[in-house]
C-alpha cells in the first residue's frame, strides 16, 4: 500500500470515528475548502491551488470539527492569526505527526526528520508550528 493510500485511509478513519462527512469537489482553484460546524461535513476542493497538501488541509477541516464546538463555518485559512485558525494547524499537525512518525518514537529522531516531514505536507510557511509540536 502507498502512503497516499495509507494516509487517506487514516484521515477517513478519524473522519468515520468523528460522525464527520467528508466530500470532494471539483471548484475553481480560487475556491477554499469549508468546514461546516452545523453539519459536520468537510468539503474539499480538488482543484484549490495551494502549497499545502491535500492531507493537510483535510487534517486542518477535521480539527475544526472534532476540537472546537463551534457551529460555524471555517473556510480553509492557515495563515490566518485568528486563534481558531491556530489551533487547527496545531491539531492537524499533531494528527499528521501521529501518522508520519508512528514508527519513529524517539523524539530527536522526529526532530531531525522534521524537515522531511514539512516538505511532504507542505508545511513551509508554518514550520514555527510543526518545531512547536515537535519540540
Amino acid at each position: 500500500m502507498y502512503i497516499d493510500d495509507r494516509i487517506s485511509n487514516y484521515l477517513e478513519q478519524i473522519v468515520q470515528k468523528n460522525g464527520l462527512t467528508l466530500i470532494h469537489i471539483d471548484g475553481t482553484e480560487l475556491d477554499p475548502d469549508v468546514a461546516n460546524g452545523r453539519k459536520r461535513a468537510i468539503i474539499i476542493n480538488n482543484n484549490y491551488k495551494t502549497n499545502f497538501s491535500r492531507y493537510f488541509r483535510i487534517a486542518h477541516e477535521i480539527s475544526h470539527l472534532i476540537y472546537t464546538r463551534s457551529n460555524d463555518t471555517y473556510a480553509f485559512s492557515p495563515l490566518s492569526k485568528l486563534s481558531d485558525e491556530t489551533e487547527a494547524n496545531l491539531h492537524a499537525i499533531q494528527i499528521l505527526v501521529d501518522f508520519y512518525f508512528s514508527e519513529i518514537p524517539l523524539k530527536q529522531e522526529r526532530w531531525e526528520r522534521r524537515f522531511h516531514f514539512i516538505e511532504a505536507f507542505g508545511l513551509g510557511q508554518i514550520t514555527h508550528l510543526v518545531e512547536k509540536i515537535l519540540a
